[in-house]
């Protein structure tokens, strides 16, 4: 008996590499990463252009950590049953997100948002990822 091309045992050959895959989370953490310590050296600048104390501005970075701190042991019991490509292109969204607020953030309120949902993007990207 011929086997047809689309029943073909899997082990007849090696599988192609994923490179869309790799490539599209090479992106997430290069824009996770930039995201998450550009702010850092950028205190300052920040806080003289929203008219805060640097101190204020500071706290961008501290709500990010403590945020994806706490994201980071929640996801993976929460999200057990959802497809991590879903999860992980949700993260990505939220990054975006995240990213348009601060850009455009008017005060601290909106600047402390978009942090906290970064910190929630990093979390569970770190968290999905390595599953």
């Amino acid at each position: 008996m011929n086997p047809t091309p689309n029943s073909l045992p899997a082990a007849d050959g090696p599988e192609a590499p994923a490179w869309g895959a790799v490539i599209s989370m090479a992106l997430g953490v290069f824009g996770l990463v930039t995201a998450e310590f550009l702010p850092a050296s950028l205190l300052t600048p920040i806080a003289a252009d929203l008219g805060i104390t640097e101190g204020a501005a500071g706290q961008a970075v501290t709500v990010t950590a403590v945020v994806g701190m706490v994201a980071s042991l929640l996801i993976t019991s929460l999200a057990r049953n959802i497809d991590r490509r879903h999860l992980m292109m949700i993260f990505s969204g939220l990054l975006v997100i995240s990213n348009l607020m601060v850009a455009s953030a008017p005060g601290l309120t909106v600047l402390l948002i978009g942090r906290l949902l970064l910190g929630v993007a990093l979390g569970g990207f770190w968290a999905m990822s390595t599953a």
